[in-house]
Order: structure tokens, then sequence, then C-alpha cells
């Protein structure tokens, strides 16, 4: 009778096993670094492409050597000293710019489904001549990216934020921004922002029209969309009567201001008419509008003597929500060939737009 063959040590096969996994983890670092490679090249490219490009529309952009990390799960490009001016003349007061310390592009590997964008240290914004120094606890942005296509939405988030301007400090608390835009050139852009939190320049609340509800803003919110065709036309006019011609229009969705004691929305739609002058229709909504109207007499805005008559024609279209809570006016207001009107009564005439020739 033959004997059962012997099994092979177990000490070999174990040997084998380990050699096979180390050879495949060997592998899969030699691939990840080969992608990291690749990936962290892209970025590099695709930010000195985008430099190039812009250069050669005129805008001025500076920065050091940019430094690539991230490995092994990320593709990172940290630029140093960076600072973007868009085309025009600083000292005529055209023109805008940003500065910052660092920005730092990120995409997630292996899957690069987002572009990640965060800026450190000491920043800066220029408007026209007023430059405009400010730090940030945390300013962070994200573009979702499809393949083979450029970014069609962004959405920001500035957190912890102190800036001096030329009437004094300024800090809020949050700012968060949503923007979603098409790619065909009827175009439609839409926008959402949300302020919170915010301590205004001792210089504001000179005027009396700001004195009246205080140095905190609560909360200031923005919904809006712009619809038309947007057209690389020789000069302003010519861009803002093909808009026109495209029924391009602005819808503010929700404009809400919370100050003080002043707590009112705004809803509108504008276009521009033959002449190319705006024209617009909506409803402002004030939430307790007798506490807001106080603050307005306050400030020397409303005339003690015409409070009383003013506080009577809000409250004709005041209404309580069905629902309950604090009573809210809602008042028509339109822009019309020119002329102002609140609740269809006309007030006054606005001096037309001269648009631009070039």
């Amino acid at each position: 009778m033959n004997a059962k063959p012997s099994k092979p040590p177990r000490a070999p096969l174990l040997g084998r096993f380990l050699f096979g996994a180390l050879v495949l983890l060997a592998a899969l670092v030699a691939g990840q670094s080969l992608f990291w490679r690749w990936s962290t090249g892209a970025l590099a490219e695709g930010f000195s492409d985008w430099v190039i490009k812009h250069r050669a529309q005129g805008w001025s952009i500076r920065h050091e050597t940019p430094e690539q990390g991230g490995w092994p799960f990320a593709a990172r490009l940290s630029i140093p000293r960076l600072s973007i001016e868009s085309p025009g003349d600083e000292t005529s007061g055209q023109g805008l710019g940003w500065a910052t310390e660092a920005l730092t592009l990120t995409t997630p590997l292996p899957l690069p489904d987002a572009l990640r964008l965060e800026a450190t240290g000491q920043q800066a914004l220029r408007i026209g001549a007023t430059q405009i120094p400010f730090t940030a606890s945390s300013f962070k942005a994200l573009l979702p990216l499809e393949m083979g296509q450029p970014p069609r939405r962004a959405n920001a988030l500035l957190q912890g934020m102190v800036a001096q301007t030329p009437d004094g400090a300024l800090s809020v608390q949050q700012l968060g921004m949503d923007a979603n835009w098409t790619r065909s050139a009827e175009a439609a852009l839409t926008l959402q922002f949300a302020a919170e939190d915010a301590a205004l320049p001792q210089a504001w609340l000179r005027a009396p029209a700001l004195a009246g509800f205080g140095p905190r803003l609560t909360r200031l919110e923005f919904d809006g969309a712009l619809y038309g065709s947007v057209l690389p036309l020789p000069s302003l006019r010519e861009q803002l009567d093909a808009w026109r011609a495209s029924d391009g229009k602005l819808d503010v969705r929700q404009l809400r201001l919370s100050w003080g004691d002043l707590d009112a929305g705004l809803r509108l739609s504008a276009r521009l008419d033959s002449a190319l002058q705006p024209a617009l229709g909506g409803t402002l909504s004030v939430t307790n509008p007798n506490a807001a109207l106080d603050s307005l007499a306050r400030s020397g805005l409303i005339q003690r003597r015409a409070l009383d008559g003013t506080k009577f024609a809000v409250g004709m279209l005041t209404r309580r929500p069905p629902n309950g809570g604090p009573p809210v006016a809602e008042i028509p207001i339109g822009l019309q060939n020119g002329v102002v009107s609140v609740a269809q009564i006309p007030l006054t005439r606005l001096p037309p737009i001269v648009w631009p020739q070039h």
C-alpha cells in the first residue's frame, strides 16, 4: 500500500504568501507614486496655463516657485506670495486685486473629483486705489470637477475675517458663497451668499442714516440669478444691448438684511428697456415695520412730525402671518422710465445712465 504524500512544510507556504503580498504592496506603492507624480504635474501645468492665459489678457500675476506635495492621498500645489491684479490702472482707481501669503490647490486621489483651494496668512484686497489688508481664521473654496470639462460650480467659506478698511476695522464672523453657471452662450449665473455677525467700522456709523441701527449687523443674505447672452463685443453698450435683446434679466429672489431693529427683505426682477435704462418691479418686506420706522426717525431720515403719518401709510400694507409671528409690511416698489414708485405712488425721477461707448 502506497504511503500518502507528505504535506509541504507550512513555513515555505507562508513565506511565499508574504513575498507575494510584499510584491503586490510594492507594485501598489509604485503605481500610486507614478499616479501622484502625474497628478501633481497636471495640477502644476494647469495652474501655469491659467497664469499664461490671464497674463495674455492683461492681468498681472506674480508668485514665488510652487511646491508639490500631498503624497499619497492627494495632489497638492502650494503657491507662495501670490498676487493677482485685473486689468486696470491702480493709480486712477481702476481694477481689482487680491494677494495672499500662500494659496494651496489640492485634489483628492485616486479620484480627483474636486479642486480645493485654501488661502493662508496675511491677505489683501484692492478695489480701485483702495487697499484693504485682512486676516482670516479660515478661507477655503471648492470647485467640483467633471472629466474633460471646466468647473461650473464653486462655493467658498470665509471665517473669522478681520479687515482694516480706510474707515476702521471691519470683522465678519462668517461669509459663505455658492455660485453656479452654464457653459452656453445663453449664460445663466446663480449666486447665493450670506454674511453673519459683522462688526462695522466706527466711521460708517457717523452717517445719520446708519447710526440708529447700531454697530453690529446680524445677517445679510442674497439669492439671485442672471440670465441672457454675454457676448465679447467691443463696447459695454454693445454688450448690454445684446444682453437686453437676448431677454436678459436679473432676478433677486431674496435680499435680506437683519441689522438692529431693521429686518427687511427684497424681491425683484430687473431688465433694460430699449434705451438701455433699468426697469424693475418687486416687493420690499419689513418685519415689525414700526420698530424700523422708529430707528429711521432717530437717525433723522424721517421727521418726527411725519412719523405718525408714515406709520399709518405703512400700516395699510401690513399683515400678520397666518401661522402667527410679528407683523410684516409688504410694499410694492418699481422703476419705469426713470420714475421710482412705492405702492404705485411716484416718488422721484432718476437721471438716465450714460454708458461708455468704448
